[in-house]
């Protein structure tokens, strides 16, 4: 993942719901499968491997965080489980042909979340005193200017 695409999903945790981190993971972690793919597709080995360490942490943050309480839960761990089988045969083999299966399981499982964020109601974010971030855009000599300020008032206050 390149380090523009980190700091935007950076800036939408600092401002996310519940739902709206799971969501986001779950786009991280086919960003990250794409980016093996891609990896792949380069003869990048050692690429190929870190973006399967990475979307396998990603994967095991989505399984950790399952309450079994729930009887979905146990659903979706047998998903989970079956992603990992592919990624760990992708890796073995040596090929992206098991990703598409375990990739089309997460587009899934993406949009029912997604519609999940939506028809919650808005609730603050998990994350307290976060940075806040106000882009905008202005119009300049012969061009667009992107402008962004961020809050510096961060942390504890005495």
């Amino acid at each position: 993942m390149n380090a523009q695409l980190a700091k935007e999903f950076q800036t939408r945790i600092v401002n996310a719901s519940q739902n709206d981190l799971v969501v986001i993971n779950y786009e991280m972690l086919i960003t990250e499968m794409n980016e093996a793919i891609d990896r792949f597709d380069q003869e990048d080995e050692k690429g190929f491997t870190n973006s399967m360490n990475r979307a396998t942490r990603l994967l095991r943050e989505l399984s950790d965080n399952l309450d079994f309480q729930y009887d979905i839960s146990r659903d979706l761990m047998s998903l989970y489980i079956f992603v990992n089988k592919r990624f760990i045969e992708a890796s073995i083999k040596n090929s992206i042909k098991p990703l598409e299966s375990a990739k089309d399981v997460l587009n899934m499982l993406l949009l029912g979340w997604q519609q999940a964020a939506k028809e919650e109601q808005k609730t603050a974010p998990l994350i307290q005193n976060g940075q806040q971030v106000y882009a905008g855009l202005t119009y300049g000599k012969n061009k667009l200017n992107e402008s962004v300020y961020t809050e510096n008032s961060r942390g504890f206050k005495a």
